[in-house]
């Protein structure tokens, strides 16, 4: 119990200070200060995109990460509401589940991949629970069409993820899941200049 007790509390201190070394790179601005740096207002960006099922291949994550290629603006406290069909994305080869472990060979990188993988799970919590309490309900998870329309009447949105990823929902498990397409990462990775892990 002690060793278990341990682990939890170095966790914590892993994360809280990865969120102390993403403050201090950033240094601690207000986000309005940076919008009026940046030549925008804050009131004045869209903060979400409408749900919507992929119409081309990989369109969804191309919709959601379709801003983030301007000026390499951050994902940090912007929403999402785009979730695709994971049965369907599965079909493309190239999109893969990702296991929302922190990864990275320094401080920044693994402060980035730290934010990503906690937002992405604490922000599906609410709606893994609504899952949950429509399974008790029906004695089934919703189809995709069902849980759309969840979403869509609670007005629900969850944490931006990085262009090359997606939120996705498995009706078969009832599980939100994170998609990743590993060609759009390559090819985003490529143009940036950096190595693929």
């Amino acid at each position: 119990m002690k060793k278990k007790t341990r682990r939890m509390f170095d966790a914590t201190s892993l994360l809280l200070a990865a969120v102390m070394v993403m403050l201090a790179g950033n240094g601690c601005k207000d986000p309005k200060e940076i919008a009026r740096q940046q030549g925008e207002t804050i009131e004045d960006k869209p903060q979400s995109k409408a749900p919507q099922e992929p119409v081309a291949e990989n369109a969804a994550a191309d919709e959601q990460g379709g801003n983030a290629n301007e000026d390499k603006k951050s994902i940090i406290h912007k929403t999402t509401a785009v979730v695709v069909d994971a049965k369907k994305a599965l079909e493309n080869p190239d999109i893969e589940v990702v296991d929302g472990k922190i990864k990275g060979v320094d401080p920044f990188t693994q402060a980035g991949s730290a934010y990503v993988s906690m937002a992405s799970r604490v922000s599906t919590l609410g709606m893994q629970q609504a899952i949950k309490a429509h399974k008790a309900l029906n004695d089934r998870f919703p189809t995709y069409d069902e849980y759309m329309q969840m979403m869509k009447e609670n007005r629900i949105e969850f944490a931006e993820l990085p262009p090359y990823k997606m939120y996705g929902y498995d009706a078969e498990s009832g599980n939100i899941l994170v998609l990743q397409d590993n060609r759009k990462k390559a090819e985003l990775y490529k143009k940036a200049g950096i190595p693929l892990d």
